[in-house]
């Protein structure tokens, strides 16, 4: 069976989306990618913005090895890419064939879900392999 692939944004919220995705992993006896995708704003890649890329993709590869470090019996492989984060993870998780792929969602709606859109909604909508998705909201609406 292929791996689960996490994906997370770094948020307060990825230390949650992470435990339930290899809490899954573990119980599927598989092994788990943990994906961050590191922004570029619309395409256009300005010149302090390309300055600043490497040293953003080290910060997010550290960030996701202490979350790595934390299941020290898990097999978990970490990648970081650039680009659209929606777009991407769908392509990395295609393209690597994972099973499964697991989002948070931060839970927004009204303007805020109209003006910022939603990650997961998108990922939902067109992903070709089953997505769970965490909800960041507990609270009963």
């Amino acid at each position: 069976m292929s791996d689960i692939m996490i994906a997370v944004d770094l948020s307060a919220f990825s230390e949650e989306v992470i435990n339930k995705g290899v809490t899954l992993a573990q119980k599927m006896q598989t092994s788990v990618t943990l994906l961050s995708v590191v922004e570029v704003g619309l395409g256009i890649a300005l010149p302090e913005t390309v300055a600043e890329l490497p040293a953003r993709i080290r910060d997010t590869e550290e960030q996701l090895a202490e979350f790595k470090n934390q299941y020290p019996g898990a097999d978990i492989k970490i990648v970081v890419a650039t680009g659209n984060p929606k777009m991407v993870t769908l392509e990395v998780a295609h393209e690597n064939n994972a099973s499964m792929l697991v989002v948070g969602t931060h839970g927004r709606t009204g303007l805020d879900h109209m003006l910022i859109g939603s990650t997961a909604e998108y990922i939902i909508r067109h992903a070709r392999i089953p997505v769970l998705v965490v909800p960041y909201n507990k609270e009963d609406h």
